[in-house]
């Protein structure tokens, strides 16, 4: 029994160990259970939620399904259209071969034309240069011979035959011009009762030449007016050579003469100084020379018909080679359209008359006169030139202008006043000591041209009809002493910085 009790004691001792084991492991399944029932409402309420997002996807997947569908056939579209493209490429890259190859051929042939064409530019280019450049070192050498030499320069020009005249082939027969080079340009032969007679001048205009012809070759002349220096221009020759058309022109912008194209290019030149400082004033005056008599054609109220009586003009000269007429109307200009104002006003004013030699003679010397006042604030430098414009009347034989009466007069104070130049000239051409400047008006207002330090030129105008080749070599042989004369070295007048207390002198007025 008490080995039945132990044995009974140790398995109820054994049962009691197991008991609390099987509570133990109970619990532990409690336990279990309790955290497999919040996992379980945990996964339920996540289940739902991924339910939720998976019927969303579900939406989103098909919307997803139904663009991919778009989006491949796009790409469908897009791979043939690529494969278009490739294929346009392909074609297009093996055009573009050959159109490189092309290229290369032609830039290769550019650039050797272009070679080619460079080197000739180059060349062309110098020898425009040199060419340029011998021009103005041949006038260049020439104005300085001539101002070294002291001469006055001389111009020739033939006027055509006119439109109502018979020329018969006669111009060929009475002047020609010689082509040696020497005298081309410079020459002129003229046969005279069957005798040849050659004169030779500074240059020779023939029938044909352009009045811009004429204007070029005595362009720099007028410029020197600008640069302060005393410059005269006349026209000398018999009635009807084409005196006035060679000074005053015609209307038209072809037909222009000297003086109207002279203030154009003096205006013209002044306004393009003014970049350099320069600043201009110029002041016209104009005047005839009748039977001995000035008269002042700018002077208020005065026409070819009323000439005012009583007044007397004198001529004065200064130290300093200015020439200045008392009581002479003197004008501001500012512009060439002021002085073709004035100029209209002075022709109108100008004595002119009808002879057997010209329907239109002017019986009276015919004087414009330019002052031209220029400063430099920037240098301080002034200059005070004078361009001088003269239209002689024309010298005539009494037996062929059948001049009678007021006509006669006029005629014989004309070639007396010529004649007096003429002994002027011969003086100066023998070097006299006493010059008779005085025995005329128009010779002693003219003294600072031809006695001083003027820039002069004189142009000769001659008719070439065979019945006025007498009167043609007169005024030839007359033009050929003109040239030998020698007169002073032209002088400018400046005045620097440091001398403009005298400035007053160069006012404008």
């Amino acid at each position: 029994f008490q080995s039945s009790q132990k044995e009974a004691i140790r398995v109820k001792e054994e049962l009691r160990k197991e008991v609390e084991c099987l509570r133990a492991d109970l619990q532990q399944v409690r336990e279990d259970r309790d955290q497999s029932v919040a996992q379980l409402n945990t996964l339920t309420a996540e289940l739902a939620t991924y339910s939720e997002q998976a019927r969303k996807s579900s939406k989103d997947s098909e919307l997803l399904r139904i663009k991919a569908a778009a989006f491949e056939e796009t790409c469908s579209s897009q791979q043939e259209q690529i494969e278009t493209l490739q294929k346009q490429l392909a074609v297009a890259t093996e055009k573009l071969k050959h159109a490189d190859v092309t290229a290369i051929e032609a830039m290769t042939g550019y650039e050797s034309q272009k070679e080619t064409i460079k080197d000739l530019e180059e060349r062309l280019a110098y020898a425009e240069f040199q060419i340029i450049e011998a021009d103005k070192l041949r006038k260049k050498l020439h104005n300085t011979i001539l101002e070294l030499k002291g001469n006055i320069r001389v111009f020739c020009r033939v006027r055509p035959f006119l439109s109502d005249t018979d020329s018969n082939g006669q111009e060929e027969a009475i002047i020609s011009y010689p082509s040696s080079v020497e005298n081309a340009g410079r020459g002129i032969d003229l046969m005279n009762q069957g005798q040849k007679c050659s004169f030779s001048y500074d240059k020779v205009f023939d029938h044909s030449a352009s009045q811009d012809d004429v204007f070029v070759e005595m362009s720099q002349l007028v410029q020197s007016a600008l640069d302060g220096y005393k410059v005269c221009i006349f026209a000398y020759g018999q009635t009807g050579s084409g005196k006035t058309y060679t000074m005053m022109g015609k209307p038209g912008r072809d037909q222009k003469g000297i003086i109207p194209r002279s203030l154009e290019q003096i205006f013209k030149t002044s306004q393009s100084l003014e970049s350099q400082g320069w600043k201009y004033c110029m002041q016209a005056s104009m005047l005839e020379i009748y039977n001995e008599t000035i008269r002042d054609l700018l002077a208020p109220g005065r026409s070819s018909s009323e000439m005012p009586g009583g007044k007397q003009y004198t001529i004065k000269h200064d130290s300093q080679g200015n020439t200045t007429v008392s009581d002479l109307t003197t004008t501001n200009v500012f512009s060439t359209a002021d002085v073709t104002s004035l100029l209209e006003k002075a022709s109108h004013s100008r004595s002119v008359g009808k002879t057997q030699m010209n329907e239109q003679s002017s019986r009276s010397h015919f004087v414009f006169t330019l002052k031209i006042f220029g400063s430099n604030e920037s240098t301080g430098q002034q200059v005070q030139g004078v361009l001088n414009l003269i239209d002689l009347a024309g010298s005539e034989r009494l037996t062929k202008s059948g001049a009678t009466g007021e006509r006669l007069k006029e005629t014989q104070a004309i070639n007396k006043s010529l004649s007096a130049l003429s002994d002027v000239i011969f003086a100066i051409a023998k070097n006299d000591d006493h010059v008779p400047f005085r025995n005329s008006k128009l010779t002693y207002l003219l003294q600072p041209c031809l006695g001083g330090d003027s820039k002069t030129l004189m142009f000769v105008n001659v008719s070439p009809e065979a019945s006025s080749a007498g009167e043609t070599l007169c005024s030839l042989r007359f033009a050929s002493r003109v040239n030998a004369c020698e007169i002073g070295v032209a002088r400018r007048q400046t005045q620097s910085k440091s001398s403009s207390d005298n400035s007053n002198r160069l006012s404008y007025g």
